[in-house]
């Protein structure tokens, strides 16, 4: 690592969604995981923005983090004014939100039986988080079967998968100044519509829902100000339309 302290802010969300883009079930769950590369890394004080983030979201910190500190100032150190271990990742500080309104994109699937051993399948997508930008979207549809899909029409681009009898419905990235909607309709042999459920998400990004910001990393002892290296994801854990 090229400076004393690395600083990674990673969420996880579980979304379970119904076939008309409503959502069932949702939650994020965030973490800030803090390494000291070097001596003065480990004489780290961390101050976030808790004044300005909103009681929506659930706060923890770790048992070891003086809770005082955080609760009145936002600082997150070490209890008793330890340092921390060098060269291992700590979680100091966990989150979580459950609202339906976390769910950055919604799926509408309407597969039907055309009757003649093959069904028509329209779907839609739309980034419902207009403030986020998606990179690496794959949406995963089982086919129900090994044939290929015959493509009506279709934004962003497809691979279909015949061993797995899977087609993904790929975009490099969606945001609201790219493709914040978009859709796909194919046919396919079969004539069961429940075959195209679960459908998958997955996802990832560098914009996180939480809006936690780190104001200052300064040493314990001298107050002057660390060099870090800071990283932030935000992924699914579990993302499905059924």
């Amino acid at each position: 690592p090229s400076t004393p302290l690395t600083l990674a802010l990673e969420e996880k969300i579980t979304v379970n969604m119904n076939r008309e883009g409503a959502v069932e079930a949702c939650e994020v769950k965030g973490i800030m995981n803090l390494t000291a590369n070097t001596d003065d890394g480990a004489a780290a004080i961390i101050t976030v923005n808790k004044a300005q983030l909103p009681p929506s979201f659930n706060f923890a910190t770790h048992p070891k983090v003086d809770k005082k500190g955080y609760e009145q100032q936002g600082v997150l150190s070490l209890k008793g004014g330890k340092g921390f271990p060098v060269g291992r990742g700590v979680g100091i500080l966990r989150w979580s939100y459950n609202n339906e309104d976390a769910a950055p994109i919604s799926i509408n699937c309407w597969p039907e039986d055309e009757g003649s051993g093959r069904i028509l399948v329209s779907i839609e997508m739309e980034l419902s988080r207009k403030d986020l930008v998606l990179q690496d979207v794959n949406i995963l549809l089982p086919l129900g079967t090994a044939d290929p899909p015959s493509i009506e029409s279709i934004d962003g681009v497809y691979k279909h998968d015949p061993a797995a009898g899977m087609m993904c419905w790929h975009f490099d990235v969606v945001s609201s100044d790219t493709n914040s909607s978009a859709s796909l309709e194919f046919s396919v042999s079969g004539s069961n519509p429940e075959a195209f459920f679960p459908i998958q998400v997955g996802f990832r990004s560098e914009t996180l829902l939480c809006p936690i910001a780190i104001n200052g990393v300064t040493n314990s002892s001298s107050g002057s100000p660390i060099p870090n290296q800071m990283t932030k994801s935000f992924i699914p854990e579990s993302y499905q339309v059924s």
